[in-house]
């Protein structure tokens, strides 16, 4: 048997219960917190995981944007070059293309209050007038004047058109210059 003696006084055996109650309240404190800190822990690595997988998933999206975007231009730059293909050989085409509202116009200032032409045809850069004319004179003043237009040149009236000196039916070939069938 064992004999114990209190020779502790009242207020040791206080503060020694207190110490007792006190580590025992922390010790069950630390079991309480432990689960608690290793959830909170535990969520912060979600959270940080699902940070990582939002911002990966942000930059494929952009990247499939960006993708999309870079094909779009591909298409526009193949419309671009169709585009400037067409419009080179418009260009080709209008640098070849013969103004004749030039020709018509100087013929038109050069043509007498006298002179009828009934009948224009062309072949090439030859020029073929058919009309008639009040008189000799006023014929060869029409000549005369298309001679002074720098577009007409080699112009030719018959003699068989000069005999008669009134009303006289005529019918004049002449070459246009190239530079004015070219002109705007």
């Amino acid at each position: 048997m064992k004999i114990y003696l209190d020779l502790l006084p009242d207020y040791r055996k206080k503060e020694i219960k207190r110490k007792k109650t006190f580590h025992a309240i922390l010790g069950e404190e630390i079991l309480f917190l432990a689960p608690v800190v290793l959830f909170i822990l535990i969520l912060l690595n979600v959270y940080y995981v699902l940070v990582l997988q939002k911002n990966s998933s942000i930059n494929e999206n952009s990247l499939q944007q960006s993708q999309g975007k870079y094909q779009q231009v591909g298409v526009y730059q193949e419309k671009f070059k169709q585009v400037n293909t067409f419009s080179q050989a418009l260009s080709k085409i209008q640098a070849g293309h013969l103004h004749w509202i030039n020709i018509f116009q100087k013929l038109s200032e050069s043509t007498p209050d006298n002179i009828q032409i009934s009948n224009l045809s062309t072949k090439n850069y030859t020029v073929f007038l058919v009309g008639k004319a009040k008189t000799r004179d006023d014929l060869i003043n029409f000549k005369n004047k298309l001679g002074e237009s720098g577009c007409f040149q080699n112009i030719n009236v018959p003699l068989s058109n000069l005999v008669v000196k009134d009303n006289v039916d005529f019918q004049i070939d002449l070459t246009v210059s190239k530079d004015c069938l070219k002109e705007q």
